[in-house]
């Protein structure tokens, strides 16, 4: 079985690869559900900054990965602390922090045999 882990506490975890492409297509969609951002927390008194995912609705019923979500402020209805998981995507993958990205570039990462996991999380 496929194992992959992001975060000390396992902020975001997948059974198989075909769980994190899915997870790839839905957060590529750029249709304002989420964003990614780095926040400066470490100049407000916390240990470091923190990448994170931005959930501005409910994460879909049909979203396979595991995804430890923590409460939102105003209109952010949750989000994911992830940082090595956004520093993953943005190295390996061609995503850029905020909420535009670019499909075409971010397809062209994906294996073949994963592209109808990520043409999945497209349409979640």
């Amino acid at each position: 079985m496929y194992q992959a882990n992001f975060g000390t506490k396992q902020q975001i975890s997948f059974n198989s690869e075909a769980e994190y492409y899915e997870l790839l297509g839905y957060l590529s969609k750029s249709d304002g559900s989420t964003i990614l951002v780095w926040e400066d927390n470490d100049l407000q008194g916390a240990w470091a900054k923190e990448g994170r995912i931005l959930f501005f609705e409910a994460q879909p019923a049909g979203l396979r990965a595991n995804l430890l979500h923590t409460a939102g402020v105003g209109n952010i209805v949750s989000r994911v602390n992830c940082n090595e998981f956004i520093l993953n995507i943005r190295a390996n993958h061609g995503f850029v922090l905020g909420e535009t990205q670019n499909i075409p570039n971010i397809r062209i990462t994906v294996p073949q045999q994963y592209i109808a996991d990520f043409d999945a999380g497209l349409q979640l």
